[in-house]
């Protein structure tokens, strides 16, 4: 006994030392990280305070880099805050670090606010500046010719007063000194008169923009001042602080822990020394585990039968097996109605009844996935193996299963396969029955084309790539039409893909193709491209498609930026097309998006509306300007009352909360009359206008 307790105090000791040593070294790693974005975020705030005060500086200041360096700054704000060994180890920091996290978001806010007035300020200093050269000169041949030069002399006073005034802009502008601005005598040039249209004119121009001046400069000064301040910085370097504070702390500790591992350590290896009399006892103790490890190896916990590592084995030793494959239908949503709990216990209860309903054969019974279940043998000791899957589905057929009092009907699918690979070629015949909705039982052929479904798939990759490379990849333009007057007010930008021989064919049999082979990004942005050189010099609004994939991925924000949104004509112009799916679950970055792109003027459309995970909270939170109509809704106007339901409630929920609506793939007069007289907006589809390669105006 006084052995036994030694051999487990050797093992807690080692345990311990173990889970130390995972604890030290996540320490070191998760501090270092820490510590890390620390300095990030500092120097991303300093790179922001500099690039704010470079751009107030420079008269042609690109304003991207602003943005950049919001967004870094917000990564690495991000980065620490979703740490989550920051936020457990050190909450009162944490807490600390979300006050900081408030004023960056008012710091982010007044850098919005600096652009647009630095802007309007630098435009009229450019304007100021250029006037200058324009402003009206002296008649000097007049002059030389006798005549009064006292009829000049408030001309001259005037332009003495104008180049004082602009005098006194620049010093501000560079000085960043309100005072001057102050001292501008605006009611001079307010209260001059002249007969001189010239004069009078330049005045107009010259008093609008000192009056830009005199408005927007203090509010300039004022928010660059709050920007630049040093509260943030202050409260960071405090709660870097008060973290090294803590994290020294707990170095103490580790310290004093690790010198006593060493005596442990060195009791540890007097105690091995007199526990090796006892390792042949050990030995045996080891081989019953190793019988135990080997038995949970080959044996499905939940169930007791044999799992899928018995199964590869298994399926080598046999000449002619044969498999068949029984899947439980529906299991997910008996798992989602009745809990997991439940679920196990009906799979257990499926074990059992397979195990009574197998016959009397030299037969293997595997529990080969979550809800997969598997028989295997030779196929000449039982031949007839259709016979014994329909015995499975009639005992389910006729059969409930009860489980804690709850009567569930069960119902299974078979596929069979006498072919290897035969897990994978089983797996295919279930495929088969899952798509032909009729079928319950399946043996595999050769000829089932899952194969050539991969083939096709293979020939579109390859097309789809030679397009891209080739630079077949177009954008055409449907029109979207007034449902009122029925003319043009815009296009929808649709992907279209040529072939070598001239075929036109639309991108969306090769899209999920594209999301395979990661080609979705490259798409997104031919097509941003080739629609940009189209439209620039065009006076016409259009609509492009973009996916969740494309508002992630930045190289496409980017892009998209440089095409459409610095440009705030094009802008105006633009409304981008946002397929709403159930891929969407977190909107935050797709409100940050939005709220961008809205800020530069472009307007935003929800695609597909109604069809399938449309959510009407989402029209409220995204604050979007369309709502597009579901084709599959708009087509079956005529036909189906209560697809007419549907689109009526869409359509006046749009109205309520003032969002244009347009309704997609109208193919005829009659479905025509109908959007009209539900006032949908706007239409589109080929009974107006089939898409062409070219918008016109």
């Amino acid at each position: 006994m006084k052995s036994a307790w030694i051999f487990i105090v050797g093992i807690i000791l080692i345990l311990f030392i173990f889970e130390f040593n995972n604890y030290t070294r996540s320490y070191y790693i998760q501090n270092n990280k820490i510590q890390k974005s620390f300095n990030k975020i500092k120097n991303n705030e300093l790179l922001l305070n500099y690039n704010v005060l470079i751009t107030s500086l420079y008269m042609y200041r690109n304003n991207d880099l602003l943005i950049e360096s919001i967004d870094k700054l917000n990564r690495s704000i991000d980065a620490l805050i979703q740490n989550k060994y920051f936020k457990e180890n050190y909450g009162y920091v944490y807490k600390e670090f979300l006050d900081y996290k408030k004023l960056i978001d008012i710091k982010v806010e007044l850098v919005y606010e600096f652009q647009t007035l630095n802007s309007a300020l630098k435009n009229s200093t450019m304007y100021l500046a250029s006037l200058l050269n324009n402003l009206p000169k002296l008649n000097i041949y007049k002059i030389k010719h006798g005549v009064n030069i006292n009829k000049f002399e408030k001309n001259i006073k005037y332009s003495q007063k104008v180049i004082e005034v602009v005098s006194s802009i620049f010093l501000a502008k560079n000085s960043f000194d309100e005072d001057f601005i102050k001292k501008l005598d605006i009611g001079f040039f307010e209260k001059f008169t002249t007969n001189d249209p010239e004069i009078k004119k330049f005045n107009e121009v010259f008093l609008a923009h000192l009056k830009i001046y005199k408005r927007f400069f203090p509010k300039l000064i004022f928010t660059l001042k709050n920007i630049t301040d040093n509260r943030s910085l202050t409260l960071l370097d405090k709660i870097y602080d008060n973290y090294f504070y803590i994290m020294n702390s707990k170095l103490g500790i580790i310290k004093w822990v690790s010198y006593a591992l060493i005596g442990f350590i060195i009791a540890a290896e007097i105690i091995i020394f007199f526990l090796l009399n006892r390792l042949e006892k050990e030995y045996i103790s080891l081989q019953r585990v190793n019988n135990e490890l080997r038995l949970t190896y080959i044996t499905d916990k939940l169930t007791g039968l044999y799992n899928r590592n018995k199964f590869d084995d298994d399926v080598k030793s046999l000449n002619k097996p044969v498999l068949v494959l029984i899947n439980i239908d529906r299991f997910k949503h008996i798992n989602d109605y009745y809990g997991s709990k439940i679920g196990d216990k009906v799979l257990k209860k499926v074990a059992k009844v397979l195990q009574t309903t197998i016959p009397v054969i030299n037969a293997n019974l595997y529990r080969l996935g979550a809800d997969d279940f598997g028989i295997m043998y030779e196929y000449e000791n039982y031949p007839n193996v259709q016979t014994l899957a329909r015995k499975i589905i009639e005992f389910f057929e006729k059969n409930e299963i009860e489980i804690d009092n709850i009567k569930i009907n069960i119902s299974v699918s078979i596929g069979i396969s006498t072919k290897q690979p035969l897990l994978e070629n089983a797996d295919i015949a279930l495929k088969q029955i899952k798509k032909s909705f009729r079928k319950k039982i399946m043996i595999y052929e050769e000829n089932m084309n899952v194969r050539d479904e991969i083939k096709q798939n293979i020939e579109k990759s390859k097309i789809l790539y030679h397009a891209i490379k080739d630079g077949r990849i177009e954008p055409y333009f449907q029109p979207i039409v007034d449902t009122n007057t029925t003319k043009i007010t815009k296009y929808e930008v649709l992907a279209r893909l040529i072939h070598p021989n001239g075929v036109v064919e639309s991108i969306f049999p090769y899209l999920q193709i594209a999301k395979d082979n990661k080609l979705y990004g490259d798409i997104t942005k031919i097509i941003m491209k080739k629609t940009y050189d189209k439209v620039i010099k065009k006076e016409v609004d259009f609509n492009i498609n973009i996916s969740i994939e494309d508002i992630l991925d930045t190289s496409i924000i980017k892009q998209m930026y440089h095409l459409y949104l610095k440009n705030k004509a094009l802008s105006k112009r633009t409304t981008f097309e946002i397929l709403e799916s159930e891929a969407v679950e977190d909107y935050n970055e797709i409100r940050k998006f939005l709220e961008r792109v809205k800020y530069y003027g472009a307007s935003i459309a929800i695609d597909d509306f109604g069809s399938g995970y449309s959510n009407f909270e989402h029209l409220i939170n995204l604050n979007v300007d369309f709502i597009k109509i579901d084709g599959s809704l708009i087509k079956q106007l005529p036909s189906n009352p209560d697809a007419y339901k549907i689109v009526k409630v869409i359509t006046d929920f749009a109205k309520e909360i003032d969002i244009k609506t347009v309704a997609e793939f109208v193919i005829d007069q009659k479905t025509y009359e109908m959007v009209r007289k539900l006032g949908i907006n706007y239409a589109q589809g080929f009974y107006f206008y089939e898409p062409r390669s070219n918008c016109m105006t």
